[in-house]
């Protein structure tokens, strides 16, 4: 593999954009629906959502029956939108993700929806943990495995597992610059204001929850954080279109794009790099190469 060669290593991809939703975000979805009870489920769910986490929630809420809410900033791209209202999902849109998120918190509370979180909710981490299961199933002398981390959710799940089961593996989390919550907190051991720049990775950006979770886990079983700029996401969406003739979104290509930034300190090492989501249009995806 090309990666491999520049890396002077042995790097494999786990393709989650492969997945049922055309990302990981089903495991933890299905997790959570899974689990409530008669009158939750009749009452329904809401989500906010960048859009991978609402297209979750609403293929599990679809297969289980379950009415779906899903709250969505303006700019979410319109393959996204197509998809969830395939699933029939009920569709609010918000000037930005923070704003759905506290409105969707309000109809949680005014209307009984049962609020489900992308990242702060246990369901949702160890929906992520399975991922590392299958990691170590075909890789089990793994060195290093490199994830993406927006609020944290996938990361903290797949670097509990790892670690309980073999301390020596080292976790890689990968951020945009341009919203380095976690690599802010990561650096400062304590959770801190950060200053947030839009980014072509949605998913991987916004505001997170001070209160969350995530961040204790994080800063206990990653081993580094490393910030891509949008030009680094571009060249691995590049890459892996040049290389394995696959469209991959920005916010899913940020390991492979880490690993072409930091190729130099691999050397020898077997890596996993998690490839998160495909959910792209084609307009967009052309715009951002070109």
């Amino acid at each position: 593999m090309e990666l491999s060669h520049i890396a002077n290593a042995n790097v494999f991809f786990k393709m989650e954009c492969w997945q049922h939703t055309g990302s990981f975000k089903a495991r933890g979805a299905f997790n959570c629906l899974q689990i409530l009870n008669s009158e939750q489920r009749d009452l329904g769910v809401v989500a906010p959502t960048a859009g991978n986490h609402g297209i979750g929630i609403a293929y599990a809420a679809s297969t289980l029956g379950i009415p779906a809410h899903i709250f969505l900033p303006d700019t979410t791209d319109q393959l996204k939108i197509k998809y969830l209202k395939k699933l029939d999902a009920n569709i609010s849109k918000f000037p930005d993700i923070e704003t759905a998120r506290i409105e969707a918190l309000k109809s949680a509370k005014t209307k009984g929806f049962e609020f489900i979180s992308a990242y702060n909710n246990k369901g949702m981490i160890c929906g992520g943990g399975t991922v590392a299961i299958e990691l170590l199933q075909d890789i089990c002398d793994v060195d290093i495995v490199v994830v993406c981390v927006g609020g944290g959710g996938l990361i903290s799940g797949i670097s509990s597992f790892l670690k309980a089961n073999n301390p020596s593996i080292q976790v890689w989390g990968v951020q945009t610059e341009n919203s380095p919550t976690f690599i802010r907190w990561f650096e400062n051991k304590e959770i801190t204001p950060v200053k947030l720049l839009p980014s072509i990775a949605p998913g991987l950006s916004g505001a997170i929850e001070p209160e969350t979770m995530t961040f204790s886990i994080v800063r206990d079983n990653v081993d580094r954080m490393i910030g891509v700029s949008d030009n680094d996401l571009i060249e691995g969406l590049k890459f892996m279109v040049q290389h394995h003739q696959q469209i991959v979104e920005p916010s899913g290509i940020a390991g492979v794009s880490a690993i072409l930034r930091e190729s130099s300190m691999l050397t020898g090492k077997k890596i996993a790099v998690v490839v998160t989501g495909r959910n792209i249009s084609y307009s967009e995806f052309n715009d951002l190469v070109n």
